[in-house]
C-alpha cells in the first residue's frame, strides 16, 4: 500500500511501483507546481535507477528539463532546487525505510516540502486522474555534477561553523552513510575539514548492512571502528542524509536525540535564539534554551513555523538539524560541521560536552497496525493524571520532568509511542501504562 504524507509518497517497490503509477504522480506535479524545469536525485536504493530514468521518461516526454544529480542527499537536492532556474525538484528515497521501499520525495521552488496543502491538491490530482498531453518537444536531460561541492560550500559559510578552527584539530572521524545518498558527500565534507577519515558503507550502493535508520542500537559496527581506530567522533546517516546520529570517542551510540542539542548548543554561542522542534524532540533542548516552539511531527510543520517566526534554528529529535542560513530542511552535514565546530571551540570531548546536559532516558516503542485495529486518541486523555495534554499530533501526556506522545506514523502503518523521563523504568512505566490500557 502506498503511503502518502507531507514527506511525499512511499511504499514497497515490488508491490506499489511501477512506471504508469510514476507517471501519473509526476503528470500531477507538474501540473500543480507548474514544472517546467525540474532537478532530480536519489538515495542509492538499488531500485533507485529505475524509479530514476521513470522520472526522467515522465518529466521529458511532458516537456520538461531535467538536470540530473544522481547518487545525493535530500538536503542537498533542497539547496539545488532552490536555484532560479527551477520550478521544483524530486528526490527518488524511502528516507530511513527498509530496502524494500522506495518513494519519491517533491520540493518547491524554494527548496523546502510541499505544504500540506500543496500536498492535498497534488494527491487529488493523483486521484482524480488528470492528464497531460505529451510534448511536441521533448525536455532535454543534463548531469548535474557539482551539487556536493556547491552544498559543501554553503554549509562552510554559516556563521556558527568555523571551518579553519575545525582543521586545526586533525579530528579522527569515522562515517557510515549505510551505503546511501550521504556516501561520497560527507567524507568529501569531512576530509575538506583535514580530518582523518575512515569509512565503512560508503560505496552508494543501497546495500544496507545495517538497519538503515540511525537509532543507537544500530549502530553496533560504528561503535567498534571508532574504538578501534581511535577516533574522536563517529557519524551515522539514513540513506537520504537528512538526520546524523552519533558515536561519541567512547566508542557509545549516544542517542540521535543529542544531535540537535549539540548542533542548539554551538548556535547559541553565535547567536541568542529560540529553536523550533517537533512534540516528540527531547527535553534537553528545553534545559539549554531560552525556550522552545513545538510543531507537529515532520520536517515540514517545523520548517514552516521557523518560516512565519523568522527563527533560525530547528529540526527533529531523530537527528534533523535545519539551519535557515545553510537552506530550510534537515541536513546531515550542517549538524556533522556545527558538532565538529563545538568540539573544536571547547577543546572538550563529545563525552564531556553531553555529561554537561541534564540527562534523560528516551525510550521509543510501537505499536503495528492492520485493518482491525485502531486508536481513538480522544479516549486516551483520561489515562494519566498529568500537568499537561497536547493535542495538536495524536495526544501527549506533559509533567515537569517526562512526557509520553503517541501517535500515527506518517510513513509507516504503525502507532509510535515515545517516552521520556529521568530514569528507564519511569519511561518504561509510562508505555507499559499505555499498552496494557489500549489491550
Amino acid at each position: 500500500m502506498l503511503i502518502r504524507s507531507a514527506s511525499g509518497l512511499r511504499g514497497v517497490v515490488e508491490d506499489d511501483f511501477n512506471s504508469e503509477i510514476i507517471d501519473q504522480y509526476i503528470a500531477s506535479f507538474i501540473l500543480t507546481q507548474k514544472i517546467t524545469h525540474c532537478v532530480i536525485g536519489r538515495d542509492g536504493r538499488q531500485s533507485g535507477k529505475e524509479i530514476s530514468q521513470w522520472v526522467i521518461d515522465s518529466l521529458t516526454k511532458y516537456g520538461v528539463n531535467v538536470d540530473n544529480c544522481d547518487l545525493a542527499t535530500t538536503p542537498t537536492m533542497q539547496l539545488m532546487t532552490e536555484k532560479k532556474q527551477y520550478d521544483g525538484g524530486i528526490v527518488i528515497t524511502a528516507s530511513h525505510n527498509p530496502a524494500e521501499y522506495n518513494g519519491l520525495k517533491f520540493l518547491q521552488k524554494d527548496g523546502t516540502f510541499l505544504s500540506a496543502d500543496q500536498c492535498n491538491t497534488l494527491f487529488a490530482s493523483v486521484d482524480n486522474q488528470d492528464t497531460l498531453n505529451e510534448a511536441e518537444v521533448t525536455g532535454k536531460v543534463s548531469v548535474y555534477n557539482s551539487a556536493n561541492e556547491e552544498h559543501i560550500a554553503k554549509v562552510f559559510s554559516a556563521k556558527c561553523i568555523q571551518p579553519d578552527t575545525i582543521r586545526s584539530k586533525k579530528f579522527k572521524v569515522v562515517i557510515d552513510a549505510v551505503n546511501g545518498g550521504g556516501s561520497t558527500i560527507l567524507p568529501q565534507l569531512c576530509e575538506a575539514l583535514e580530518c582523518h577519515v575512515t569509512t565503512m558503507n560508503c560505496n552508494g550502493n543501497g546495500n544496507f548492512t545495517r538497519i538503515p535508520e540511525p537509532l543507537a542500537p544500530n549502530l553496533k559496527d560504528l561503535e567498534k571502528k571508532v574504538l578501534e581506530v581511535g577516533a574522536d567522533i563517529g557519524f551515522a546517516t539514513d540513506p537520504d542524509g537528512d538526520r546524523l546520529s552519533i558515536v561519541s570517542n567512547e566508542g557509545k551510540a549516544i542517542g540521535e536525540e543529542y544531535t540537535l542539542v549539540l548542533a542548539f548548543k554551538n548556535f547559541i554561542n553565535y547567536q541568542k535564539s529560540m529553536i523550533v522542534t517537533n512534540l516528540s524532540t527531547s527535553k534537553m533542548i528545553d534545559d539549554i534554551s531560552s525556550g522552545s516552539i513545538r510543531t507537529k511531527i515532520g520536517e515540514a510543520h517545523v520548517v514552516e513555523k521557523m518560516k512565519e517566526l523568522n527563527i533560525s534554528i530547528g529540526g527533529e529529535g531523530n537527528g534533523g538539524v535545519i539551519l535557515k542560513e545553510v537552506h530550510l530542511g534537515r541536513d546531515s552535514l550542517v549538524a556533522a560541521a556545527i558538532v565538529l565546530t563545538l568540539l573544536s571551540a571547547t577543546n572538550q570531548s563529545i563525552n564531556e560536552i553531553i555529561a554537561e546536559i541534564p540527562k534523560y532516558v528516551f525510550v521509543k516503542d510501537k505499536i503495528t497496525l492492520n485493518d482491525s485495529k485502531d486508536v481513538d486518541f480522544d479516549n486516551l486523555a483520561t489515562i494519566f493524571d498529568c500537568d499537561e495534554i497536547n493535542k495538536d499530533d495524536g495526544i501527549k501526556f506533559i509533567w515537569s520532568r517526562k512526557w509520553i506522545h503517541i501517535r500515527k506514523s506518517n510513513t509507516e502503518p504503525i502507532i509510535r509511542i515515545f517516552a521520556e523521563a529521568k530514569t528507564e523504568k519511569e519511561a518504561n512505566n509510562l508505555i507499559q501504562t499505555l499498552k496494557d490500557y489500549l489491550k
